[in-house]
């Protein structure tokens, strides 16, 4: 990097620092004010959710004290044995269209009770006196059989029977409706309905009443207001997630916020943030409806919403001298950095020309002489460096030409030895093979001799296979080269060896050929099977090949169940007498390696599992 940019760079990040630092202060006390006013918030939605709660279940409380009311069980249980007295009531149970009122049989319009209609009246013009505004639109009484008994509905329909909060309230004992539309009011109600017993607990009737929904959130609503601030605002949702108030009035939504999963899936109480393409983010806190004493609660939800403008605009002033500032400092540091390069960096542009050419090896180079002390003492010193350099460079090239040639004579006499020692090896090794079969053959009557035979003839092969290792190391043939499809040559090469029942080979079968030294190739993978035959051992495994080809190039991968291959010995894996058996002579990877490339191809080996991968040209017609 030059002098000139380390300059700009070293007086720029101090710059960036200061600004960092501001910036970073600035999100922190953000972000601690969104905490703070988050927890606030949260604290506004569960009082407001709780006081909620509350009203509710004191208005529910209420009414259900209506079917305890003397009169109302008189009336019920009048009604219930008069209704009996019908011939063939069965009929009036069973019926599911609405019987009109003025086609009524006048037997059951007498059911009507005037007494208890005029005490239900009276409740609700209370409550309309209480509070100044319609908080019941409408109650209705029936007995046990469905059948109305009051006149205090804008239904004309007899039987309730087949109504869902009928039904619900008599198995249940209560039930609770969803907010719909009334027409004739032009107002949003929710209907109760709740099972009547007399004194005895039996079922006598239901009582039914629809509340207003303004007298419901009537409370939420109020205090809601108190929040309707610049920027803050508090919502109810239903349990669909819907609006059911907004900005201190009624506003039933027919679409789900978009945050409701995040409230669905988080804790009773909490806050979170949304982004926005205005303010940056909205702070959302909210509170569940967990219900009150009796009261389990609708599951609506209170939100307290506020926006990133009533949150940070008192710190923007702040941010911008911060930005500002950090500009000016930013420009500054450049200019001066160039200043401060212009009567530096020259001399050291050429220093570095100088370098660069001794790097790629050009020592003729000049050397020019520069004013600055400090400069000139570097110039000496590339002067001295490149000397000493040539000297090095000279001495390396003598020493590696005689270690190349010591190495090469080296390996030469190893070689014959080791072949000349090999070929004297194997006649001795096959007339011990044969004399030991032929104490086999003529003893067969004696267990503890054929025992002892069976172990010669196992060290018998190990010596073999030692020495085929090293003759097919040492031996340097040119390749007879055939064509042959590689699914064949596994086969082959898998036959030749005797596989323990616990390990399963899998080839696939393949018409991809190679033009190879059959014979060399087939080394190639019995040494592979075989080491993959004793990694694996005695537990149960399996070796798995597989051939893909890819233009011109055939890709053989064989992969092994067994431990792996230790992590110290993997990079050198293919080296000469590298090995990581006890019996091993580390020479039948090396082997590979060498008839793999004699075929232009290429062999390498991963962990993980073990698999070894080769890749080899396409034999051409």
């Amino acid at each position: 990097m030059k002098i000139s940019f380390v300059i700009i760079a070293i007086m720029f990040s101090i710059s960036l620092t200061f600004t960092v630092f501001g910036l970073v202060t600035f999100d922190l006390s953000v972000n601690e004010i969104k905490k703070l006013l988050g927890v606030r918030n949260e604290n506004f939605a569960y009082n407001m959710m709780q006081g909620l709660d509350n009203h509710i279940e004191d208005r529910i409380s209420n009414f259900e004290e209506l079917t305890n009311l003397n009169l109302v069980h008189a009336a019920l249980l009048e009604s219930n044995q008069e209704f009996e007295k019908i011939p063939n009531f069965d009929q009036y149970l069973n019926t599911k269209e609405q019987i009109e009122i003025t086609n009524t049989d006048r037997f059951i319009e007498s059911l009507n009770n005037e007494m208890l209609t005029n005490e239900l009246v009276d409740t609700i013009e209370f409550y309309r006196d209480e509070y100044d505004y319609d908080v019941i639109q409408e109650i209705i009484v029936t007995n046990a059989y469905g059948i109305g008994i009051t006149l205090l509905s804008e239904t004309s329909d007899y039987l309730q029977s087949d109504e869902e909060w009928w039904q619900t309230a008599k198995t249940s004992g209560k039930y609770t409706g969803k907010i719909r539309f009334n027409e004739n009011s032009q107002s949003y109600l929710m209907d109760f309905a709740f099972r009547v017993n007399d004194v005895n607990g039996k079922f006598i009737g239901v009582l039914q009443i629809s509340v207003s929904l303004d007298d419901l959130v009537e409370g939420f609503i109020d205090e809601s207001e108190l929040l309707v601030t610049a920027g803050r605002n508090a919502m109810l949702l239903d349990e669909r997630g819907h609006v059911v108030v907004s900005d201190g009035k009624i506003f039933i939504s027919n679409s789900t916020v978009p945050y409701f999963v995040d409230i669905v899936n988080g804790k009773d109480t909490g806050y979170f943030e949304l982004e926005d393409d205005i303010d940056n983010f909205h702070l959302i806190s909210y509170a569940k409806s967990t219900g009150y004493r009796t009261f389990e609660g609708f599951d609506w939800i209170t939100i307290v919403a506020q926006d990133a403008s009533t949150i940070v605009g008192e710190f923007e002033e702040l941010r911008q001298s911060i930005l500002l500032g950090s500009v000016i400092g930013m420009i500054s540091s450049v200019i001066g950095g160039l200043l401060i390069s212009t009567t530096i960096t020259s001399p050291l542009k050429n220093l570095t020309k100088i370098a660069k050419s001794i790097s790629q090896g050009k020592f003729d180079v000049s050397i020019k002489k520069s004013g600055i002390d400090e400069i000139k003492t570097i110039s000496n010193s590339f002067e001295e460096m490149i000397d000493n350099i040539k000297k090095l460079i000279d001495m390396e090239r003598k020493l590696a030409e005689a270690h190349v040639k010591i190495r090469n004579e080296r390996l030469t006499t190893i070689g014959e030895i080791a072949s000349s020692m090999a070929h004297n090896m194997k006649n001795p090794l096959g007339i011990v093979k044969s004399s030991a079969d032929i104490l086999q053959r003529t003893n067969k009557q004696n267990p503890e001799l054929n025992e002892v035979v069976n172990r010669m003839n196992r060290a018998i092969d190990r010596i073999s296979h030692q020495i085929d290792d090293v003759l097919n190391y040492v031996r340097i043939t040119p390749l007879q080269k055939e064509v042959i499809k590689i699914s064949e040559l596994l086969q082959i090469a898998k036959k030749s060896l005797e596989i323990p029942d616990n390990i399963s080979v899998f080839i696939p079968d393949s018409d991809i050929e190679i033009k190879c030294d059959v014979r060399k190739m087939e080394i190639v993978f019995i040494n592979i099977f075989l080491n993959a035959v004793q990694s694996i051992g005695n537990n149960v495994g399996e070796i798995r090949c597989n051939i893909q080809q890819k233009e011109s190039i055939v890709t053989i991968e064989i992969q092994d169940s067994g431990p792996g291959i230790p992590d110290n010995i993997l990079p050198k894996i293919f080296h000469p007498l590298i090995t990581s058996k006890q019996k091993g002579t580390g020479l039948g990877l090396s082997t590979c390696k060498h008839v793999v490339e004699q075929h232009d191809g290429s062999i390498s080996v991963q962990n993980n599992p073990t698999r070894f991968t080769i890749t080899l040209p396409i034999s051409e017609d």
